[in-house]
């Protein structure tokens, strides 16, 4: 019994770093993503997201800027999301209907690399793409949400301080 006692806590131990979900960097990205995002408009600038299997969440802001990693989904959650843009099956759609300002969402996968644009005024993309793709866009926005800076200001004797919210970056409506 008392080897028992004395094995058990050595066993967990070592099953325990298995357990570690792997974290990625903007530069050390697994193959299987999804990748979403928006750009156009007068200024022309595309903004992307990269969604991992493991929950990580990353944006490019600009086709040259660098990604910025933002707080993290839960991977049950991931997986459900990678299971509704590939219930999509966009590597049977066709769609490239950029607009002044369009839309696009691109799966990744170990065989394929699928990728839909949207926005001219005069194409209606299916109802499917369009709310898996706001799902997406709302998760991200609840992201940078997450990462908000807090300022005080200095109140005046006897009165409480001033706390105020402002955001680390400009966020944009879809």
């Amino acid at each position: 019994m008392k080897k028992i006692l004395l094995v058990l806590p050595l066993f967990f131990l070592a099953i325990l770093p298995a357990c570690k979900v792997t974290k990625y960097t903007p530069d050390k990205l697994p193959i299987r993503q999804i990748v979403f995002g928006d750009g156009g408009g007068f200024a022309g600038i595309e903004t992307t997201y990269i969604l991992l299997e493991n929950g990580q969440l990353f944006k490019q802001v600009g086709v040259e800027g660098s990604f910025t990693e933002l707080k993290p989904i839960k991977p049950k959650a991931a997986k459900v999301l990678f299971d509704k843009v590939n219930s999509l099956q966009l590597f049977k759609l066709d769609i490239d209907q950029p607009g002044n300002m369009y839309y696009f969402l691109r799966q990744v996968t170990d065989h394929l690399d699928s990728r839909v644009n949207w926005g001219a005024g005069d194409y209606m993309p299916p109802q499917g793409l369009v709310s898996v793709y706001k799902e997406l866009k709302d998760l991200a926005k609840d992201r940078e949400a997450a990462k908000l800076k807090k300022t005080t200001t200095p109140a005046a004797p006897g009165q409480p301080k001033k706390t105020d919210v402002k955001p680390t970056d400009d966020t944009k409506k879809w």
